[in-house]
């Protein structure tokens, strides 16, 4: 029968120079796991609502424009009504070659006619206003560098207009010599309705007005990259086709010739805008 020790020696100390084992930390469970918090200033529907924002700004500043334009019609108007009998005196000159007075048929003729004359004035009384509408609320859209053509811009378009209606005017008095000269046979008689005449020289004029606008919607176009002066040169072929059409519309003439008004300075004014343009880089 053995004998059990009275007395067992300890294990010796570990060295303490010796590092325990690395125990591996067990898995974080997903309990454990950190809960990513959203940040409050980081709003995933920000981005909409400032988009949101910038479109609602952009329509309330559009809304802006419409009705300060409208209010520069209308006060364009008013002084249009007060200098309509001046203006329709001025229309009327170019029949004065055939010694015939205008008439009217209805009895609100004469009011009527008064009142499409002195809105068609207000609205070129107004048209520098509109413009400056207009540049103001397409000018936050441009570079700086582009935004010192607003001037030229503006008084180019006011210029242009008014060169255009004055052409129309002058048009108006080859028109009536034309009827002067083949109007010979007795069975046909020209007898001018005032509101049928009316209409015909306040389109004319507007048609003519609008028309010579083109270059300033070339510059335009060349200032937001829409148009470059190399591809307007490389076009011209197509331009000069669209051109001649256009005064062969516009123009209310019958012979070949006439529309030639309109023709011409269009072709001169397309070549001074490549002109411009090249000029400024674009």
């Amino acid at each position: 029968m053995s004998e059990r020790p009275l007395f067992i020696a300890p294990d010796p100390d570990p060295d303490p120079e010796t590092p325990d084992p690395e125990v591996p930390d067990p898995e974080p469970g997903p309990e454990s796991r950190p809960v990513p918090v959203a940040d409050p200033q980081q709003d995933p529907i920000a981005p909409l609502d400032e988009g949101r924002m910038s479109l609602i700004k952009h329509l309330e500043e559009l809304r802006r424009v419409l009705i300060v334009s409208l209010v520069c019609w209308l006060v364009g108007s008013i002084v249009g009504l007060a200098a309509s009998s001046w203006i329709i005196g001025l229309l009327v000159q170019p029949l004065k070659t055939l010694n015939k007075p205008l008439y009217y048929f209805s009895p609100m003729g004469y009011f009527t006619i008064h009142l499409k004359v002195g809105l068609v004035v207000g609205l070129v009384i107004a048209l520098p206003a509109i413009a400056h509408q207009v540049w103001t609320f397409v000018s936050p859209g441009l570079k700086p560098a582009e935004r010192r053509f607003a001037g030229p811009l503006l008084f180019s378009s006011i210029a242009l207009f008014a060169a255009g209606g004055a052409l129309a005017y002058f048009f108006l008095y080859i028109a009536v010599s034309i009827i002067s000269a083949v109007s010979h046979d007795p069975s046909l008689v020209f007898f001018p309705e005032a509101g049928a005449y009316i209409s015909f020289v306040v389109i004319l004029m507007l048609a003519f007005g609008i028309t010579f606008e083109f270059p300033v919607a070339l510059v335009l176009g060349a200032l937001i990259g829409f148009v470059r002066s190399r591809w307007l040169r490389s076009h011209r072929r197509h331009a000069v086709l669209v051109i001649c059409g256009v005064g062969y519309v516009v123009t209310p003439g019958v012979d070949p010739v006439t529309p030639l008004a309109l023709i011409i300075p269009l072709l001169l004014l397309f070549e001074g805008s490549i002109q411009v343009i090249r000029m400024m880089g674009k």
